[in-house]
């Protein structure tokens, strides 16, 4: 333990972390937090050439009555949603977190020398010496017990900052200050921008300190967010995963807080972690399987039940909503943006209410169509289905233009009764021609709208995720499903991928297969004809198999992490054939034919099917924690990739990766090219960490 020198209490002065505000040797910092450039007062830009922001601060002498924010009168409902709006834009310009530990090393080293470090006070008494009169020693920690926000302008608008006491917009607030072994109470000042354009408040959020602020309620040092993310990727759900960190100390300070406290402090914990999550810079290609790169040739569908209890949470599907084409990348900002919002302005919600039509899945940039849609506006549910080989004649009946459903009235009764035979229907001879063709017509729309391919979820919950990964477990997309599972799900999945895979395992084969005939007819005859999926005529020879992907196993595929080959099924295996696709030269098409096996009765891989459960209660975090699992899982199997390939290289070997994105190693020659050289050196250094 490191232990400073004797300072008698009486005299202590109160500290703060510098923020970096001009020095009194003539220089001067960026007044936006995230940026460390210094400058001559001598020689001071007018805009920061590091990050752009104005360092000419407005002359406020000029600035209009009105204009400006009386601090002193409360805010209004419109004003403090401006506020909510303008804080958050605030933390995603200016604060912004490396996800590598190696990146925040000198971060951790100094949250650890304050939890080390112990100033010791001498209590100087007034007696005369002679008196031999005791004193008194303290101990306390390294950590200060106020903090605030060296700024003076507002870096979003460059207006001056107000702060003030308890009945201002801006007052001093006590608060915890959580570290690993210590837990004191300390005091924040908040800071308002006073143009009534902005209104941001700024509270004391500096990097290079370790501490995170939540809410003002608890300043917390980010090595216990690091902690709880390790635990997370283990398999704690994020309620575990705080109880960990904060009771694994036994003589930690929150034990003895009362049980309301520690429940305050926990459920404070869980929220801040997931805006710190927010605020981390990760490239989610990096997750991108270095064998398989942006075109594995084989992806297996999963299904997890990691679930969002609807007890608070409304889902709304607008009417509006025609086009079945979602934004991912806004969507994920809005659930960011949601819970960086919940972060700094804690409060109990009532019920939530969501707009289910702009929910999208998660797909690496890379690997991502450029159209990514999600149907599940769309689902119509039905309460009962007929078996699938009786729905495949319906399909087969329609391909081949024996049922015209625009042209149903020019069949007669006995021809719509033969026909709703053939498919398995149960019809009488009272039945009269309205009901035949209502009747087929109910056919058609359970095979159109897609097939249930899951047990019904419970009405309390949503419906788990979807995923697909490749033979590696490395996440290609997944999708977080409010109804019932069904077979338009999968295919969404497909449509919203770069690339379809050449083989796709799925239990549900079928189902899958006849729903793209049905919504895609026309892409559908491109890939695999009138088979419905399947190698060849399923109503003709539905055992023969047929694949030169596949040719030494032909009903098998890789699955095992020791690259073992296992059966899948018997017998029914289902190809569906990638349309041509225009493709540039330095982008090559990802294989030779494009086709996707579904396979049928995957009971070997229950385990990749079915996974643990956990339920949230919270929407942001359900979607954010689901996406940070896909990729902190995916990504470690993809550094133990490059890592093998690393060992594996000879002098004058660099790893790469290639159009694809698939991992491979490159030769260079340091003689005729220098600047490869110093280049490759740089991405090799990049892959050790």
């Amino acid at each position: 333990m490191n232990i400073v020198s004797v300072v008698p209490f009486k005299q202590r002065t109160v500290t703060s972390f510098n923020l970096g505000l001009p020095t009194a040797r003539g220089r001067g910092w960026c007044k936006n937090p995230s940026c460390d450039y210094m400058y001559k007062n001598r020689h001071k830009p007018a805009v920061c050439p590091k990050c752009g922001l104005s360092l000419n601060q407005k002359d406020t002498k000029g600035i209009k009555s009105g204009t400006l924010l009386d601090p002193y009168k409360p805010l209004t409902a419109a004003q403090k949603d401006l506020q909510r709006q303008s804080t958050i834009h605030l933390l995603q310009r200016s604060l912004q977190f490396a996800e590598s530990e190696a990146d925040l090393q000198e971060t951790l080293s100094l949250i650890q020398e304050l939890n080390s470090l112990q100033i010791i006070l001498v209590h100087q008494s007034d007696a005369e010496p002679e008196d031999n009169v005791e004193t008194e020693t303290l101990f306390e920690s390294g950590w200060p017990h106020f903090f605030e926000s060296n700024a003076t302008h507002c870096s979003l608008c460059t207006y001056p900052l107000f702060k003030g006491g308890q009945i201002t917009a801006a007052p001093q607030v006590d608060c915890w200050l959580l570290t690993e072994t210590l837990m004191l109470r300390v005091s924040l000042q908040i800071k308002i921008c006073l143009n009534v354009q902005c209104l941001a408040l700024h509270s004391f959020t500096d990097i290079h300190s370790g501490l995170f602020n939540i809410g003002n309620k608890v300043l917390v040092t980010i090595d216990l967010f690091l902690k709880l993310r390790a635990n997370i990727k283990l398999g704690l759900t994020p309620a575990q995963a705080v109880e960990t960190v904060l009771f694994h100390v036994s003589g930690h300070p929150i034990h003895t807080l009362t049980p309301e406290e520690i429940g305050q402090i926990h459920e404070l914990l869980q929220t801040g972690y997931w805006a710190f999550e927010c605020l981390t810079v990760r490239d989610y290609n990096d997750m991108i399987c270095g064998v398989c790169g942006v075109a594995p040739k084989i992806e297996i569908s999963q299904r997890q039940n990691n679930l969002l209890s609807l007890k608070n949470v409304e889902f709304i599907w607008p009417e509006s909503s025609q086009s079945d084409e979602v934004l991912v990348d806004d969507f994920w900002l809005t659930m960011e943006s949601e819970a960086l919002e919940q972060a700094v302005f804690p409060s109990d919600a009532p019920i939530i209410r969501v707009d289910a039509s702009i929910i999208a899945p998660f797909i690496p940039p890379l690997m991502r169509s450029s159209s990514v849609i999600n149907t599940e506006k769309n689902k119509v549910l039905t309460a009962t289905e007929k078996s699938l080989s009786n729905l495949s004649v319906l399909v087969r009946l329609i391909h081949d233009g024996h049922l015209r459903l625009d042209k149903l009235e020019e069949h007669s009764e006995e021809e719509l009764r033969t026909i709703l035979h053939k498919c398995g229907a149960d019809v009488t001879q009272e039945m009269k021609k309205d009901e035949l063709m209502g009747s087929l017509l109910s056919l058609y729309t359970q095979v159109h709208t897609g097939l249930s391919t899951a047990p019904e979820p419970s009405p309390h919950f949503t419906a788990g995720k979807l995923s697909k990964v490749c033979p590696h477990k490395v996440v290609c997309g997944s999708k977080c499903l409010i109804k019932r599972e069904t077979a338009r799900d999968h295919v969404d999945l497909l449509l919203s991928s770069r690339y379809w895979p050449p083989v796709y395992v799925s239990d549900c084969a079928q189902q899958v297969a006849l729903c793209a005939d049905m919504q895609y007819p026309d892409l559908a005859t491109q890939m695999w004809g009138r088979n419905q999926g399947c190698f060849c005529d399923p109503f003709e020879n539905p055992e023969i198999v047929s694949c030169a992907e596949l040719q030494d196993q032909p009903h098998s595929v890789d699955l095992d992490e020791n690259h073992q080959i296992h059966p899948i099924t018997r017998s029914v295996s289902r190809w569906l054939l990638h349309p041509p696709e225009e493709t540039h030269s330095e982008d090559p098409p990802p294989v030779q034919h494009h086709s996707l096996l579904l396979c049928k009765d995957l009971e070997p891989y229950s385990d990749l099917l079915n996974e643990f459960r956990t339920i949230f209660s919270n929407t942001a975090h359900y979607y954010l924690y689901n996406r940070l699992l896909d990729f902190l899982t995916s990504r470690d199997i993809v550094n133990q990739q490059i890592n093998q390939v690393l060992q594996a290289c000879q002098p004058g070997e660099v790893v790469i990766r290639d159009a694809l994105y698939r991992i491979g190693v490159a030769k260079i020659d340091t003689q005729k090219d220098e600047e490869l050289l110093i280049a490759s050196v740089i991405l090799l250094g990049f892959l050790k960490e």
